[in-house]
């Protein structure tokens, strides 16, 4: 089991390291290039994805109004929320106003922090609540960061075995980019949101309307889905990451897997045309949505199954068996992520009656 978490944080650590064209000059990332790329969706709003020569792990969307700007997400660490601000220069001038939490995860949130008083920090009211509570030791930020420094030492030998100079240059950079993030991440200070919401809030500021929608406990208790009606464009955060071509399926560690499809039903009556994950490229194919809630339950009536027949949660993760899925999320599907159904057995405790 150890060693199968451990191959699930490598491989989400590579894919978050993938490599992009840049724009701008932001010295932020360790050999001096800029953190992050930008696409315009909309006019005046930027699709944000980490442009790979530093740790970013999570996308952000850019909002430039009529005289400040909107930000959804500030990413894995202060070091990258601050690349990402250098970033959002060489597209405007205007000042930050605004920034939202689609959810507490540390690879959205952990940038809170280089935000001063006159920033209003916008979340869900579970936002504020779990980032004031030591959410540096909770499972999930443990087992994404406690790896980090056997991975260093595993990437240094690779490279004192490696002879190739174009292997070797290559790996040294990802060795670089791994040691930066390591010492980035000690200075997070978990900083919560000083605004927040219970089920939905508008905004109509700079000429443009924002909508944040708590559609439901899903991937967190307090999820965001931060709407543009007039663009038609949805922030999902990571409450819903599919995107065509890759594994769209989020990390349910911290999930509520019974009640998600019925929250992902709020998601499908936004008028939207676009999708822009937390992970993952945008994307217009809202079938997805139905791929994601076919998974989600066919998931909960296993394990509960499973729960009921008195197998731990390990020995169900070992029996779940979702190859059903395999068309729309790969091969890989078949076997699940043991800390979604170590999840759902905490869930069945609470729920049993005493």
């Amino acid at each position: 089991m150890k060693r199968f978490l451990m191959t699930l944080v490598i491989g989400a650590l590579a894919v978050f390291a993938a490599e992009w064209q840049t724009r701008g000059a932001v010295l932020q990332s360790p050999d001096g290039s800029p953190s992050h790329r930008f696409e315009e969706l909309a006019d005046g709003v930027y699709f944000a994805i980490g442009s790979g020569s530093m740790t970013v792990m999570s996308n952000s969307l850019v909002i430039i109004n009529d005289d400040h700007v909107m930000l959804v997400d500030t990413s894995v660490s202060p070091a990258a929320a601050r690349g990402l601000v250098e970033g959002v220069k060489t597209l405007t001038d205007k000042p930050i106003k605004y920034v939202f939490n689609t959810h507490y995860h540390f690879d959205h949130a952990h940038g809170n922090q280089i935000f001063g008083d006159d920033v209003e920090i916008i979340g869900h009211d579970f936002v504020r609540s779990m980032l004031q509570t030591d959410v540096l030791q909770q499972r999930t930020n443990r087992s994404f960061t406690e790896g980090i420094p056997d991975q260093i030492e595993q990437m240094k030998a690779r490279l004192a075995g490696t002879t190739n100079a174009d292997d070797r240059e290559q790996m040294q950079t990802q060795l670089r980019i791994q040691e930066a993030h390591f010492e980035a991440i000690q200075e997070t200070r978990p900083t919560p949101p000083n605004v927040t919401y219970s089920d939905t809030l508008t905004l109509v500021k700079g000429g443009r309307e924002v909508q944040l929608h708590f559609p439901g406990r899903g991937h967190t208790g307090g999820d965001t889905l931060v709407f543009l009606p007039e663009e038609r464009i949805v922030f999902t955060g990571d409450f819903f990451v599919g995107s065509p071509g890759s594994n769209g399926l989020p990390y349910m560690g911290d999930g509520y897997v019974e009640e998600w499809p019925a929250s992902l039903d709020r998601l499908k009556a936004l008028e939207f045309d676009v999708m822009v994950p937390g992970h993952g490229r945008p994307f217009r194919e809202r079938e997805q949505i139905d791929q994601l809630q076919a998974y989600l339950r066919d998931l909960n009536r296993q394990v509960t199954a499973l729960h009921t027949q008195g197998l731990s949660a390990q020995d169900a993760a070992a029996r779940v068996d979702l190859s059903d899925h395999a068309e729309h999320y790969g091969p890989r599907v078949e076997r699940v992520d043991p800390r979604a159904v170590l999840r759902m057995y905490e869930l069945f405790q609470v729920k049993m009656p005493r």
